[in-house]
């Protein structure tokens, strides 16, 4: 990845640029190095949950086709109806496929780590887990951390960025 040249201000994604939160008001305001930087974050908490909640169904491609793992082919998770996470095992490998997945498919972490958070309650069957990340941001990186939970009946995952990472 080439450096960020450090004379460069934050400057949101396009795609963030594009989208006009408050449609009713015919003036922008110039938001400052703070919000910007707020806006990052919570694009990134959005976009998180969107890749996360993006179901492929490619079957796994041949060994010789390496660059297919990759690719937008397979782009986000596999139907969560047919992953098993019922035991500890199989909770540390979907966790590990997860962190897998957020650095092949999220280019503004500098660093990512993905751990399995225990239920408090014994009879809740949900999956919780934790996305510690670094941020490409300048005027230096940024910590976020978001705790995540898999959504036991819908099969749908949450993402919420925590005090943790401010």
């Amino acid at each position: 990845m080439t450096s960020i040249d450090k004379k460069k201000k934050l400057r949101p994604s396009i795609l963030d640029r594009l989208i006009d939160n408050d449609p009713g008001s015919n003036v922008e305001k110039d938001p400052d190095q703070q919000q910007k930087l707020k806006q990052l974050r919570n694009s990134v908490r959005r976009d998180l949950e969107n890749l996360l909640n993006t179901r492929f169904r490619m079957l796994e491609p041949a060994d010789e086709y390496t660059e297919l793992k990759k690719s937008l082919l397979n782009y986000g998770l596999p139907d969560l109806a047919t992953v098993n996470i019922s035991d500890t095992i199989k909770q540390k490998e979907f966790v590990d496929h997860l962190q897998s997945i957020l650095v092949d498919f999220e280019p503004r972490f500098k660093s990512v780590k993905v751990n399995y958070v225990k239920n408090a309650n014994a009879l809740d069957r949900s999956l919780r887990f934790r996305i510690d990340a670094t941020l490409y941001a300048e005027p230096s990186p940024e910590i976020v951390v978001f705790d995540s939970i898999i959504e036991p009946v819908t099969r749908t995952i949450n993402v919420e960025e925590t005090s943790h990472g401010r």
